[in-house]
């Protein structure tokens, strides 16, 4: 399952993704794992989740990001969760348009390892690709 979370800074996206997180923790019977830019949200998920802050990396761009993810799965193969909150806090350079080919990125780990995707977007929903739309929650 993909799920994308589109829309302004300030639409509530993140409330909505810690209610997931913790939410998935208590009903999956695998490991979520929350990524974010920093470790702002260390109070509001809970500690059953592991946190992984982007800030630690230097994560240029998607691709890399999309080794980091590969690198989370490899760890830990009981993974059933990852939730990606403001993915452009996390890769500054990306754009609405690079999301398009990161999709499918998700895709792929989410058909070869049964991993789950719910991703963060801080971009107005008209600007998404047909890829990005197909996932809007």
């Amino acid at each position: 399952m993909i799920k994308i979370h589109i829309g302004l800074k300030g639409s509530g996206k993140t409330p909505k993704m810690i209610a997931a997180v913790n939410s998935a923790v208590d009903e999956e019977m695998g490991n979520v794992v929350c990524i974010t830019e920093g470790d702002r949200l260390i109070h509001d998920i809970s500690r059953k989740a592991r946190l992984v802050a982007t800030d630690s990396f230097d994560i240029r761009n998607l691709d890399v990001f999309a080794g980091l993810l590969c690198g989370i799965i490899a760890q830990d193969y009981d993974v059933t969760h990852i939730f990606i909150d403001s993915i452009f806090k996390s890769v500054p350079s990306a754009s609405v348009e690079d999301l398009e080919d990161f999709v499918k990125v998700l895709e792929n780990l989410e058909k070869k390892f049964d991993v789950s995707f719910t991703m963060m977007v801080s971009a107005e929903e008209s600007a998404a690709g047909p890829n990005v739309k197909k996932y809007i929650a």
